[in-house]
């Protein structure tokens, strides 16, 4: 049986992450329900499509059920918009001092 919610951290390309699934998130007057996937760098570093750190993600669970875990589509949503915005991982710059 699928987790109705679950939370996971994970390392991709050195930013731990945390990962956080809501399997009914919202419901539409047809009856179908929508889940969240949340992506968030523990450390506020930039993600894909993200400058923040955090990316919410509205999608059907049972596109979320056809891969093996909740890790491996967070980790392919991420490797495949790394691809699409030829994203890098920003570096931390010792010789940028801090601004606060």
């Amino acid at each position: 049986m699928k987790k109705d919610f679950s939370i996971i951290r994970k390392i991709w390309n050195g930013i731990n992450i945390e990962i956080r699934f809501d399997r009914y998130f919202i419901q539409f007057d047809d009856g179908q329900w929508q889940a969240r996937v949340e992506i968030e760098s523990l450390n506020r570093t930039s993600l894909p499509d993200c400058k923040r750190g955090y990316k919410e993600i509205i999608i059907l669970a049972s596109e979320v059920d056809n891969y093996d875990s909740l890790a491996e589509f967070a980790l392919s949503w991420l490797n495949t918009h790394v691809r699409a915005n030829n994203f890098k991982v920003p570096l931390n710059n010792p010789n940028q001092p801090a601004l606060f």
